[in-house]
């Protein structure tokens, strides 16, 4: 199901003693969200003055349709304005939640372990360490340090 996908419930609307679905109050809502480029489906249902705006099956909006201003465009009418701001706004949390989802699904999936599909493992898995000799063995075998010591006092004495 897709999150750019709303549905809107509107129920028959009594005004001037006549009780029936006026699908004018919802125009400028309609015509701003196609606009935006939702796919929007009007579904009438039996509730009086009743209007619910519904994504991925879950309740977004709910509101009276009598506070809605008839036949007018998306600019001129607040409560229309707080029905698209809490359509977008949810919709940001779709995908936010969409993305977390996919995420953690491919964690499941064990998409980042290595596999021998994979890419190559650079780190070295193990280190094998080799014990040096202590430098009381390096001044008997060698003897470096005794003579760079030797050699620094030599330049040292020639300044």
């Amino acid at each position: 199901m897709s999150f750019l996908s709303v549905k809107i419930y509107y129920g028959p609307c009594n005004t001037f003693d006549n009780c029936m679905h006026k699908p004018q109050f919802l125009n400028g809502l309609r015509e701003y969200l196609i606009k935006l480029g939702y796919r929007v489906q009007l579904r009438p249902v039996r509730f009086l003055n009743y209007c619910m705006i519904e994504m991925c099956g879950h309740e977004v909006w709910r509101g009276n349709i009598k506070n809605f201003k008839f036949n007018t465009p998306f600019d001129q009418d607040p409560v229309c304005k707080r029905a698209v701001e809490a359509v977008i706004t949810s919709s940001v949390k779709f995908r936010r939640a969409r993305t977390y989802l996919w995420f953690w699904s491919l964690i499941d999936h064990e998409l980042f372990k290595r596999t021998g599909y994979g890419p190559m493992d650079n780190w070295p898995g193990t280190v094998e360490s080799v014990e040096y000799s202590d430098i009381k063995e390096c001044l008997k075998c060698c003897n470096i340090i005794a003579t760079q010591r030797l050699h620094d006092s030599n330049v040292n004495i020639s300044k």
